[in-house]
């Protein structure tokens, strides 16, 4: 009777340890940022990204963009990624003297992108993974590279993450001239309830005219946005959204003309808005 109870217990307890873990598999509860969480092997998942970025000096401008993406479990400790991304975007300068207004749709091309899982922030100290991935379209083609740290706290209800790396490529703006940038981005995300969690995500980064990796990069400029998220879980849907805006912290190491207003980037939209739909199917 005694073997029969603790062989009961056993049961329990390897179902609600699995169950637990399917849970947390992939638990991505920011939107510009990756936690160390990737789909388990086999498992499969189908993401829709919608933005909004607006607010240019001097100028009204609005972007909405959309993104594609399927990502799957190669293995527990490999997710694989492939996007596509498409833009529309209007634009009226009101500087004198008077311009006609702008606006298109722009498919932005297709992306490829790998994690691998070193440590498991479930079973390890922390959470450890490393990002590659690279893309190509009509205007852009670039590779990243991206170290992604996680640290959970207060039982996992506490996320804490930071990416940090690089991106490396070309741009067509008349002709293909290179560039490069330095990214940091890091994360903090409570779970309020089981179904509800809300963060605050900032989002860094520092740009280069050339080449970091052949020594020829020349910095040209760098800013910060900062926003909080909120996401709702329905398993197997989630939904995510988020507001960021860009901090008066910019600098432009080229000391053009017009191009910090009041600590911003003029050329940097001031505010992005985003919102996520994600399906999974495991």
């Amino acid at each position: 009777m005694r073997s029969a109870i603790v062989a009961l217990y056993a049961v329990f307890f390897a179902t609600f340890c699995f169950a637990k873990n399917s849970a947390q598999a992939d638990d991505q509860p920011f939107l510009t940022l990756n936690a160390t969480d990737i789909e388990p092997e086999l498992g499969h998942e189908l993401e829709q990204n919608f933005g909004w970025n607006t607010g240019l000096s001097h100028r009204a401008f609005s972007e909405l963009e959309g993104e594609t993406e399927f990502e799957y479990g190669f293995s527990d400790q490999l997710q694989l990624a492939a996007a596509t991304s498409y833009a529309w975007s209007y634009e009226h300068d009101h500087r004198a003297p008077p311009s006609p207004s702008e606006s298109g749709s722009q498919w932005g091309g297709i992306r490829g992108e790998a994690i691998f899982q070193a440590m498991n922030v479930y079973f390890d100290p922390i959470g450890l993974g490393f990002l590659v991935g690279g893309g190509a379209g009509p205007s852009a083609r670039s590779v990243e590279a991206n170290i992604l740290l996680q640290k959970d706290f207060l039982n996992t209800r506490l996320r804490f993450a930071i990416n940090a790396g690089g991106e490396f490529g070309s741009e067509k703006d008349g002709t293909w001239s290179d560039v490069s940038a330095l990214t940091f981005k890091a994360g903090l995300a409570y779970n309020i309830t089981w179904d509800w969690s809300a963060g605050i995500e900032l989002d860094a980064e520092r740009d280069f005219d050339g080449l970091m990796l052949n020594g020829h990069a020349i910095p040209i400029a760098s800013s910060c946005f900062i926003g909080p998220t909120i996401q709702y879980v329905a398993h197997p849907w989630t939904a995510s959204l988020g507001f960021q805006t860009q901090l008066p912290w910019a600098k432009d190491f080229s000391h053009a003309a017009g191009a910090i207003e009041n600590g911003y980037l003029a050329d940097v939209e001031r505010t992005r808005v985003a919102f996520r739909i994600t399906r999974d199917f495991y």
